[in-house]
């Protein structure tokens, strides 16, 4: 029967070119299906396979499904540019405030633990976000980090939900959000200027299951309610486990008036989770990995200018 039905130059052509909308319809709005969710999180690698299949079909004077599958790609760049909030001017450095926020796990600061937190001084970073923080770790990265961050507030546990936060300027208040029993760590840093600003400190299970994926959306959703409380600007950092186009970050970010530090796309097969977002009282003037001196990723790091007029704490 299949072989018949391909021998239909017609139906085959139409059968292919709905395979191809099918595969980028899927990736832009991701069915509630797990194994499709993870093939989603490899939409570059998808999007660069479409591209080839567009070549190969121009190569063999097909071009119907030339059409159908640059159109497709275009389909998904303009996707990724709209969710990836994309622009094309970047921001100019003005006088205002400026604030630079690095994240990182000690999980990723383990293999070359010396090297990475010198790295980390070096990044000269006003605000580091650091998870999975066990008791060792909050007295080693206290010893090393003291006289760089005299500030920090921490959630120290024994499982990997610790999180901290090192500041170079004053911590006045700390709090804890409760979400499914994961404390999330969240501070308020007074800036130079008459300014504050309201950072989360976020991780979380891997969604491996529909379970734990509904369980984290429900996190995510409670994250933004209490994200839109806050009266001064707000920056959101951690482990979120899900790649910056996933559906469920779309819309984490879309209820919590955030927008997304990454500009950039990378087509390796490695999907970054770890994210910063920052709220519109900022503007993102760069942002960037950070290795250690043996190349190895350790985490993020990002410079977030205040935006004229934004919310200024006088009390």
């Amino acid at each position: 029967m299949l072989k018949a039905l391909f021998q239909n130059r017609v139906v085959s052509t139409l059968v292919i070119a709905g395979m191809l909308s099918i595969t980028a319809i899927s990736i832009m709005k991701t069915p509630d299906v797990m194994i499709l969710k993870r093939i989603s999180a490899h939409a570059i690698q998808f999007m660069i396979l479409l591209l080839g299949a567009g070549l190969f079909f121009l190569i063999i004077d097909q071009r119907r499904l030339l059409l159908t599958a640059f159109g497709c790609v275009a389909a998904l760049c303009l996707h990724f540019k709209r969710v990836a909030n994309i622009n094309l001017i970047q921001p100019v450095k003005t006088a205002e405030p400026v604030l630079m926020v690095a994240q990182t796990s000690t999980t990723d600061l383990a293999e070359h633990w010396q090297s990475s937190v010198n790295t980390l001084i070096r990044a000269q970073a006003d605000i580091l976000s650091i998870i999975d923080l066990t008791p060792d770790w909050e007295t080693l990265l206290s010893e090393r980090l003291d006289k760089v961050y005299p500030y920090r507030s921490f959630n120290t546990r024994i499982d990997n939900y610790g999180t901290a936060i090192f500041s170079k300027y004053p911590v006045v208040r700390t709090d804890t959000l409760n979400l499914q029993d994961i404390p999330h760590l969240k501070s308020t840093i007074e800036i130079p200027g008459g300014l504050q600003a309201y950072v989360y400190s976020f991780n979380t299970e891997p969604p491996l299951f529909r379970k734990s994926l509904l369980q984290l959306r429900n996190q995510l959703k409670n994250l933004s309610l209490d994200i839109t409380k806050q009266p001064v600007p707000v920056i959101t950092t951690g482990n979120f486990n899900l790649d910056q186009f996933a559906d469920e970050i779309q819309d984490f970010r879309a209820s919590a008036g955030l927008y997304d530090s990454r500009k950039s796309m990378s087509p390796s097969l490695f999907n970054p989770t770890n994210h910063i977002f920052y709220s519109k009282s900022f503007e993102c003037l760069r942002f960037n990995n950070l290795y250690d001196s043996a190349s190895v990723r350790i985490g993020i790091i990002g410079e977030y200018q205040f935006i004229k007029n934004s919310n200024r704490e006088t009390d």
